[in-house]
């Protein structure tokens, strides 16, 4: 079997019971977030949300990708474009841009 860093991780990750929760340092929050960014996308319809505060189960941090529609039309409407699609493609894109 073909072997990498990634994999020898996963495959030797503890169980969530027998971890402690760490609070990630911001150059770990900042690498993830830049990672993301350089991923592929359909589209430019994602945002980032992060929250130290009101993260649920006791978790240090709370990060949401969402898809945002608003931010795509506020981009269009300053360019002086307009959207040739409908909500329905555009959401798919907009998922398949926040999976990536």
């Amino acid at each position: 079997m073909l072997t990498n860093l990634v994999i020898e991780s996963m495959l030797n990750r503890d169980l969530y019971a027998n971890t402690r929760i760490k609070k990630p340092s911001d150059d770990v929050i900042a690498t993830v977030v830049r990672a993301g960014q350089q991923a592929p996308f359909a589209s430019q319809l994602c945002s980032l949300l992060l929250s130290r505060k009101k993260a649920p189960f006791g978790a240090p941090l709370w990060l949401q990708i969402c898809v945002d529609m608003h931010r795509m039309e506020l981009i269009m409407t300053k360019r002086g474009w307009t959207v040739l699609q409908n909500d329905l493609s555009m959401l798919l894109f907009g998922i398949q841009g926040c999976s990536l």
